[in-house]
């Protein structure tokens, strides 16, 4: 009988192992793993408490620190957390298993700090990686015994080997992700000058071919004129898109600086709808100003600001219908300031509403307008500035993007 009751404990045991191990490799990120082992430890060893702890760099003292049957509240109590020292400073610098039945007798014990659940029988082994001792996975107050035996040794061993495998699984995991991360940012980037090259770029530069080929074999004062203002639009178009492409570039690489002044806000409209007018003339547009909300100056970055607006107003003037207007809004108090764009061309369904944020996304597929880099990089501008980018539907018909900012860096 005794014989059949033992063989029964030590399959359950064995299948509780088994289970742990399996949980322990389930998870990639190092926090779960680590509290994985000392879950599987306290429950397969029968302990009442357990902990993991983890080696900084001087090898000495603790970082992680990760436990096993103590409510957080009892946790806080306690306080900071252990410095390696006493029986667990002596695990990791014998490398080898400590077994006592009670840690308040064994000579190298160092004492508990205040609030401490009392504890007697102990248990402690290394955790062993690549490089060495790494940290300690401890046991205390073996449950329905006196003290820890070869058995349960045995098993935390086990336990703290897995752990090394896992938490050294869990980092290459890690790294392989950030890796695969920098290799996908990298294909966007060359998708990204393909696109470029392939989409607007090659357009333009062949623009800029076909007028100058026309203006160089038939010379007259009507088509000089045409094309000398063809190729100008078709350059500056060019310029534009290297510029954007550029930016785009650098806030991906996460190398762009706002430059904090002071921004009269009637002033920066100003300048972008002086600026966009050319543009507006050409499609009979009416660029009109509401500003009565407006606070009369903010705190960012005025070269940025004033790239989202044009940007945005650029946008609306090349969708927009000929004879129509284009709304530029603004309010705001304190804390932030909305500017809004309102044109009232096709408008962006509303499944396209971020997609238009990417690169080359088009508002109508079946239009062949492609939004090109303005958008996608205002919206990282303006995330740069701390704020945000979107766009909803123009009551009417058309589209509505709005852009927000703080006014102050306070």
């Amino acid at each position: 009988m005794t014989s059949h009751l033992e063989a029964t404990r030590i399959r359950e045991r064995f299948e509780r192992l088994l289970a742990a191990g399996i949980a322990i490799f389930s998870r990639h990120d190092v926090e779960h793993v680590l509290q994985q082992v000392v879950d599987a430890a306290r429950d397969v060893v029968g302990a009442r408490y357990a902990a993991l702890g983890v080696l900084g760099d001087d090898r000495e003292t603790l970082v992680q620190f990760v436990t096993s049957g103590l409510d957080e509240a009892a946790r806080k109590k306690i306080g900071d957390l252990p410095r390696g020292r006493g029986l667990l400073g002596q695990v990791i610098r014998q490398g080898k298993p400590i077994r006592t039945a009670d840690i308040n007798r064994h000579p190298e014990r160092f004492g508990f700090p205040p609030h401490h659940p009392p504890m007697k029988s102990f248990l402690g082994v290394p955790v062993t990686g690549p490089g060495g001792v790494f940290g300690n996975l401890y046991l205390t107050e073996k449950i329905d015994a006196a003290e820890f035996d070869a058995e349960d040794e045995a098993i935390a061993v086990l336990l703290a080997s897995q752990a090394a495998v896992a938490v050294e699984n869990a980092r290459l995991h890690g790294e392989s992700e950030q890796l695969l991360g920098q290799i996908r940012a990298m294909q966007r980037q060359r998708d990204l000058f393909f696109a470029m090259m392939n989409h607007e770029l090659r357009n333009a530069l062949t623009g800029v071919y076909g007028w100058a080929e026309r203006l160089v074999r038939r010379k007259s004062p009507e088509l000089s004129e045409q094309a000398a203002r063809e190729v100008y639009e078709a350059a500056d178009h060019t310029i534009v898109l290297l510029n954007n492409f550029l930016d785009l570039m650098r806030l991906d690489a996460g190398k762009v600086r706002p430059v904090l002044r002071d921004v009269e806000v009637r002033g920066a409209l100003q300048r972008a709808i002086t600026t966009s007018e050319p543009a507006a003339t050409a499609k009979r547009l009416r660029l009109v100003l509401r500003a009565d909300g407006r606070p009369a100056t903010i705190r960012t970055d005025p070269m940025r600001l004033e790239q989202i607006l044009l940007n945005l107003l650029s946008n609306a003037i090349r969708h927009s219908p000929d004879d129509a207007a284009v709304e530029i809004t603004v309010n705001g108090d304190a804390t932030h300031t909305v500017f809004a764009v309102i044109d009232h061309g096709p408008g962006v369904a509303a499944e396209l509403r971020e997609r238009i944020f990417e690169p080359f996304e088009r508002f109508d597929p079946h239009s062949g307008l492609g939004t090109g880099l303005g958008l996608p990089v205002s919206r990282r501008l303006a995330e740069a500035l701390g704020g945000t980018l979107t766009v909803e539907e123009t009551a009417g018909g058309g589209a509505t993007f709005i852009l927000k900012v703080p006014s102050s860096t306070l």
